[in-house]
């Protein structure tokens, strides 16, 4: 629907005497009933006024039993529907029966927050018919077909599917032989079905079908619903922070092949689609691309490779799809069939702009620690530097996080603040965030952290006090300070204050490129920032933060780094701790040290043998420019 009429639809929404999201619901009952007569009657029924239609045969007997289903959801406000009605009206000329999406309509008319309370992502037309015409072209499509969406939400997957068996024209079926037969959908959310029931019923424009779509759990309730030849969708991603210890529990006892600690939910959809692939079956899955690198996904990438044929991978790259979403995808196309594994044929999209490579990537180089997937001679430069590294960085020095206050507008100050309320000076310590910080230095804005757990006692510091009673409700209502484990003026974890006072390479934990740098100057850091210290002997730490800074580390580090944004790295220690680094004797480093940057670009091209055309062609595609 465009705009306007959205504007309508919302304003009508709010004006209702219950919450947002119970309205959109009723809303969308109401509208899609009126619209599906008008689709079977003709646009006269809106000829008439709101009384006259509600009293006609139309209304009182439903022709499609779907709104008899699910009556539950009207909630019978005469005011919100004679709103509707006018507004059905007033834009008939306008309304197309056959485009109209219910699950459409919802996914506009909820607010990024909602979706994201909701965790509802909605999957792109263009994508989804990308993946099914792929998947459609690997399998012979004949009337024993049958084809399944896990997680089918809004139905989308759902109706392409539809709209793709119809178009084949297999002798012998009609429509309603493949709503009933072929086309199978399962989602945990009972107004999913309603939207999915009701999106199919509006594109095949058949009553009383008997709709294969279930409002089950796909993952933990047991429901037998035979085999299938094509398994595709959009698996929810839900971290292990969302859900809840039972569920965990339960995912754990079930699928111990893939889900362990804290992997994502969406890891148990590939191993249950598995167990219900018929003989050389398709899974065809738009998922979160951090599978690929994450700590947790471990077990996946193993199932996946060890279990499948891996036919296809297309990796956006950071790049976003998903409207208000801020996940990256990957869309991964498997076939149980392992006999004779080919070549990935993988895609990387490398930018917003839509450009993209495609290159084949051998199966059995993936590893199950994460999975590299590079051309041949960036595979060969990225191995060499790995086989030459000497030791891991875990094994030379310790990486920490910065400190969370737990509420940065209440802690964090800048010197007209300290003026004003005659901070005590004591407590005053310099600040910094991820965004201070280059390879070249520290942009530092004057701000300062209240560090006030260094107060012994209230008394002792009456203006530092003073200044934070104003957010005292706040603080004191921190999970911390309800539990007793601190005074409600503490920061919440303001680890070891040596820490930051001593020297220490500091660096963003997410970044375009590798900003290391050698802070000497006791800047105390927010938990955006990690920072690298206790360094061992035998280390130098400048040689250290000019390694770290190289061009060559970098193209190293961003081939197995998770990437989250178009041109964004993950920095996290866990990814950090395990990459490797080349350590020479000690005077070695002092030496390289005092020349500079340009001396250990140098260095390190003699050590792993890097010539200035993989230089030029490899190594500063990774690097960007600062």
């Amino acid at each position: 629907m465009d705009k306007s009429a959205l504007r309508e639809i919302t304003k009508i929404i709010e004006e209702m005497d219950c919450d947002y999201i119970c309205g959109v619901k009723y809303v969308i009952f109401f509208m899609s009933k009126i619209i599906y007569a008008c689709k079977q009657k003709g646009y006269e029924i809106l000829d008439c006024n709101f009384i006259e239609y509600k009293s006609t045969l139309i209304f009182l007997e439903d022709t499609a039993k779907i709104f008899t289903e699910y009556q539950s959801l009207d909630l019978n406000d005469k005011e919100t529907e004679e709103n509707l009605f006018n507004l059905l009206k007033s834009m008939r000329k306008f309304l197309e029966t056959k485009a109209f999406k219910p699950g459409t309509l919802y996914e506009e008319l909820l607010t990024s927050k909602e979706k994201k309370s909701l965790g509802q992502v909605y999957t792109p037309l263009e994508i989804i018919e990308q993946m099914l015409e792929k998947s459609f072209s690997l399998k012979k499509i004949d009337k024993y077909t049958r084809v399944l969406d896990p997680s089918c939400g809004g139905g989308y997957f759902l109706t392409e599917m539809f709209r793709r068996i119809k178009a084949l024209n297999i002798e012998g079926i009609d429509d309603r032989y493949i709503l009933e037969n072929m086309i199978y959908g399962v989602d945990i959310d009972d107004f999913a079905i309603f939207l999915a029931k009701t999106g199919m019923l509006f594109e095949s424009g058949l009553d009383n079908v008997e709709f294969n779509i279930f409002n089950i759990d796909f993952l933990t309730d047991s429901f037998d619903m035979g085999k299938f030849d094509i398994i595709a969708g959009n698996p929810p991603y839900v971290g292990h922070k969302n859900s809840t210890a039972g569920y965990k529990k339960a995912l754990y006892e079930k699928y111990p092949d893939v889900f362990y600690d804290k992997s994502d939910i969406s890891y148990c959809f590939f191993k249950k689609s598995a167990d219900i692939l018929k003989e050389d079956g398709i899974i065809t899955f738009i998922t979160s691309r951090y599978f690929m690198e994450a700590m947790y996904a471990d077990k996946l990438r193993k199932f996946l490779k060890d279990s499948f044929q891996i036919l296809s991978l297309a990796d956006y790259s950071g790049n976003k799809v998903f409207r208000d979403a801020m996940v990256s995808p990957a869309v991964i196309i498997l076939s149980n069939n392992t006999g004779n594994k080919k070549d990935i044929s993988y895609v990387k999209y490398n930018d917003e702009k839509n450009t993209h490579e495609i290159f084949n990537f051998n199966q059995d180089k993936l590893k199950n620690s994460g999975w590299i997937i590079l051309r041949d001679e960036e595979l060969s430069l990225f191995n060499r530097i790995e086989e030459l590294s000497n030791t891991f960085i875990k094994d030379v020095c310790t990486i920490k996080q910065g400190i969370i206050t737990g509420l940065d507008k209440a802690f964090i100050v800048d010197e007209e603040t300290i003026e004003k309320y005659n901070i005590e000076s004591f407590l005053l310590k310099k600040w910094i965030k991820n965004s201070n910080i280059r390879n070249s230095g520290i942009k530092y804005n004057n701000l300062y952290l209240i560090y006030s757990n260094n107060i012994q006692d209230e008394e002792d510091c009456p203006n530092a006090i003073k200044y934070l009673s104003a957010y005292k409700e706040r603080l004191a209502n921190r999970r911390e300070c309800q539990r007793g484990y601190r005074r409600w003026f503490d920061l919440q974890w303001e680890r070891v204050e040596s820490d930051f006072e001593n020297p220490k390479i500091v660096f963003p934990y997410k970044a375009k490129s590798n900003y290391f740098y050698y802070d000497k100057n006791a800047f105390f850091c927010s938990a955006d920032i990690y920072f690298i210290n206790g360094f061992q002997e035998g280390v130098n730490p400048d040689y250290l933060v000019s390694y770290l800074n190289s061009s060559i580390f970098e193209f190293y580090f961003k081939c197995q780094a998770k990437k989250v944004g178009n041109t964004i790295y993950e920095y996290y220690p866990n990814k950090l701790n395990n990459v490797k680094i080349y350590l020479p004797q000690e005077n070695i480093q002092q030496n390289i040290s005092d020349l500079g940057k340009i001396s250990i670009e140098i260095f390190l091209k003699k050590v792993f043998n890097i010539n200035e055309e993989e230089v030029n062609n490899i190594i500063n595609k990774y690097v960007q420019k600062r």
